[in-house]
């Protein structure tokens, strides 16, 4: 059966575990019918542009400003430039210099310093807090071992012991200090107050920090969400992943044959204690969303015939509605921003917003021509309106999911990302951003 003819009717329970058909598609080329279980926008304004929210890229973009290594105050070695944190409407630059990396304060309008001078960290980083303040752990730097606090003209103000702090994050108005070794974390205020401090069995990364969640990554696989105001566990796992969306979180436990979605509301600030849901048999699609999709793993997955999906809220029991179908791939469907490419078996692909499940557009198989516009071979960057943004070292397509078709494309040579919701090109040691239109 081709895409073209009908796909038959699913108003039967899905083999996932939990739930009913709440939304399954039906009649030529697949229209929705049935009932939402929920409705409204998902968490969080529209303004905020995270979890693939971009900003409008409906028409090729310019560039609105660049930094290279032929513009940044002493960058050295072949290493690229990051944007390591934001604040407002100013982003801190990362890049190579002297025995480590320098950081420098920009616009994110016209990308030019907002400080004198960057700051050389040495061995050291950097974050910004929600009051933007910026602070700085810096060894074999430019000033003193110790940790600075740097004002508007990117001044050392104070200074506390640096107690080998390598590894810098903003957790509210407070800095997370994790030690050069990996296993000691500190959270102290901007005066060097020690709020908690505790210990890892293995080297320790920030892997997920947001307002609501912030979780911690060991080098022995476990994951950890940590309550912020007292470092102590909210919840851990071992052979799992944790992936943080506005309304909740979702725990991916990756057993063999105990494969398992829980999922955990976020209230008042805190991630409950206790799951909403737990999907068996079920894994969450990769890619930055606004909501989590899932799809079937293990042994049931390598036995079905066809594609089965689900789109869920964390912080609701019941899923926001499911689907599957003969025509449906088990392959290859990307959520991207507010919306998902499910992919067909004809390698064509249907778009659907996550948060209702209305169908968007079309879009025909890519040209075996052009794998530079296949999304089987493409990541999400993110979406705005109707536009859904893929990319990979070769080149970023945008493509009109309305109209089913490429609205633009823009070669590159390295990777792009989102930034705040704006596109950032990383291409060697140059860094472009790309004006919204």
């Amino acid at each position: 059966m081709s895409v073209r003819s009908t796909f038959t009717g699913l108003a039967r329970r899905l083999p996932f575990g939990i739930g009913t058909v709440t939304m399954v598609l039906v009649a030529a080329l697949v229209a929705i019918v049935g009932v939402v279980l929920a409705t409204g926008s998902p968490s969080g304004a529209s303004s905020e542009y995270t979890d693939g929210r971009l900003r409008a890229y409906h028409d090729a973009p310019e560039v609105a400003w660049t930094q290279s290594s032929d513009t940044l105050p002493g960058y050295r070695d072949a290493a690229g430039i990051e944007v390591v944190d934001t604040w407002r409407d100013q982003w801190l630059l990362s890049y190579p210099s002297g025995m480590g990396r320098a950081y420098l304060l920009v616009d994110r309008s016209d990308g030019q310093p907002t400080w004198d001078a960057p700051v050389l960290a040495g061995l050291g980083s950097c974050a910004i807090n929600e009051a933007g303040q910026v602070g700085c752990a810096i060894k074999l730097g430019d000033h003193p071992d110790g940790f600075y606090l740097i004002d508007g003209s990117g001044s050392t103000t104070s200074s506390t012991a640096l107690d080998d702090t390598q590894r810098v994050a903003a957790v509210g108005m407070d800095f997370l200090r994790i030690d050069a070794a990996g296993y000691r974390a500190t959270l102290q205020t901007t005066t060097g107050r020690e709020i908690w401090s505790r210990t890892f069995a293995s080297a320790a990364k920030v892997s997920s920090n947001t307002d609501d969640v912030l979780s911690i990554a060991t080098a022995d696989g476990t994951q950890f969400v940590v309550d912020p105001a007292t470092g102590r566990d909210r919840l851990s796992c071992s052979q799992c992943s944790i992936t943080a969306f506005g309304s909740g979180i979702t725990v991916q436990y990756n057993e063999f044959g105990h494969e398992r979605v829980a999922s955990y509301p976020i209230d008042d600030g805190t991630v409950a204690d206790r799951p909403v849901a737990v999907s068996e048999g079920l894994r969450v699609l990769d890619g930055p969303s606004t909501l989590p999709v899932l799809t079937g793993t293990g042994d049931g997955q390598v036995q079905a015939a066809q594609g089965r999906y689900q789109i869920r809220d964390p912080a609701r029991a019941e899923a926001l509605w499911q689907v599957t179908d003969p025509e449906l791939s088990k392959a290859n469907t990307k959520p991207c921003g507010t919306m998902v490419a499910l992919a067909l078996k004809d390698r064509s692909r249907l778009f659907y917003t996550l948060r209702d499940g209305q169908r968007i557009g079309r879009l025909d198989p890519p040209s075996f021509e052009d794998p530079d516009a296949n999304i089987d071979q493409l990541s999400c960057v993110g979406s705005s309106g109707d536009t859904v943004v893929f990319a990979n070292p070769n080149q970023i397509t945008a493509f009109d999911a309305r109209a089913g078709r490429i609205a633009w494309t823009r070669p590159v040579i390295g990777s792009a990302q989102s930034v705040d919701g704006y596109l950032v090109v990383r291409e060697g040691t140059t860094l472009t951003v790309l004006r919204p239109n």
